[in-house]
């Protein structure tokens, strides 16, 4: 087997992996507690899925995070019938509302 093929499949089978397994570190307790805080603190109703990318953006270090999140927030919402332009700009307002305002 070329080399080419044999690191082409690996990456293919190390992508799976991380699409299947994007929310699984999350602890359970945090996801309600960010939606209760995210209603609180911005008036803002989102659903467990939505606040579970939340929690991740805000409990990881790095942007790489919140533009992950991002990213899938919005194919959230586009799949939920909002357009592209309005899901990004819901998916960045509220990344930034929830990991902006818990940075120190």
């Amino acid at each position: 087997m070329p080399r080419e093929k044999r690191t082409s499949n690996v990456d293919r089978i190390i992508y799976r992996k991380r699409q299947e397994n994007v929310l699984k570190d999350i602890p359970a307790v945090l996801v309600p507690v960010w939606q209760i805080k995210l209603q609180e603190r911005f008036g803002i109703n989102v659903d467990r899925e939505i606040a579970s990318y939340v929690v991740l953006a805000a409990h990881e270090r790095g942007t790489w995070k919140k533009h992950r999140a991002i990213k899938r927030i919005e194919k959230l919402l586009i799949s939920r019938g909002e357009t592209p332009e309005v899901s990004i700009e819901m998916a960045k307002k509220i990344v930034s509302m929830a990991v902006g305002a818990s940075e120190p």
